[in-house]
């Protein structure tokens, strides 16, 4: 078995996170999507030194992807915050799937509550989302930008495509500021009545965001 602080590489992490369980009955006010094996290796070519011997919280982390993800990339510690508990049950399973595969994540942890009104008595050294972005609860994103910004010094999120103004404005707010940005499309399969094709691509922004000292 790896130990927890050997790195994985990202392209085998991505492969990964693709054979891991998603979401069973999707919850569509959660706004639950599963953060697909290819953004997930977008994320961690870009987010990779902020990962390494770092402790993460992953809010919002729904089966799990990004949690594993951070683990499997060399972060001491994840703790994945979901307010579903069946989305956790299947996060549970996905872990066991990982270390009987010869993976060692057990640094990967995962706590059900609301993001809003969770407290945790440490910070950590890096926030990771892929945050409702408010579609269906208006302000969402406010929601989970603010507790990550209370929470961590290093912030990575996905959110919507051309959310740049809104982000930059809310960080300046909270003494945080972007300090890198891209785009790139995250893949949607079908999941709810309203979704016309089997697999879509939704174009959004990510994000790191940092606290100004």
């Amino acid at each position: 078995m790896l130990n927890s602080m050997e790195r994985v590489e990202p392209k085998r992490i991505k492969i990964l996170i693709s054979q891991l369980q998603g979401f069973k009955n999707p919850k569509l006010q959660l706004e639950q999507y599963e953060t697909d094996g290819e953004s997930v290796g977008f994320f961690l070519q870009r987010a990779w030194k902020d990962l390494v011997s770092a402790t993460v919280v992953d809010l919002g982390c729904g089966t799990g992807n990004l949690t594993f993800a951070s683990v499997l990339a060399g972060a001491r510690l994840a703790v994945g915050v979901d307010i579903d508990r069946e989305a956790l049950k299947i996060a549970i399973e996905n872990k066991e799937f990982l270390i009987n595969s010869g993976f060692d994540v057990v640094s990967a942890n995962f706590v059900c509550a609301d993001v809003e009104n969770v407290f945790f008595k440490r910070k950590f050294d890096v926030c990771i989302m892929n945050p409702p972005f408010g579609i269906q609860k208006r302000k969402a994103d406010r929601i989970f930008l603010t507790k990550a910004f209370e929470v961590a010094d290093v912030v990575w999120t996905f959110l919507s495509y051309g959310s740049k103004p809104f982000v930059q404005k809310f960080a300046e707010e909270n003494s945080f500021s972007i300090t890198d940005f891209f785009t790139t499309k995250i893949q949607i399969h079908q999941k709810f009545s309203f979704h016309r094709k089997k697999v879509e691509f939704l174009q959004v922004d990510l994000y790191r965001i940092q606290r100004i000292w």
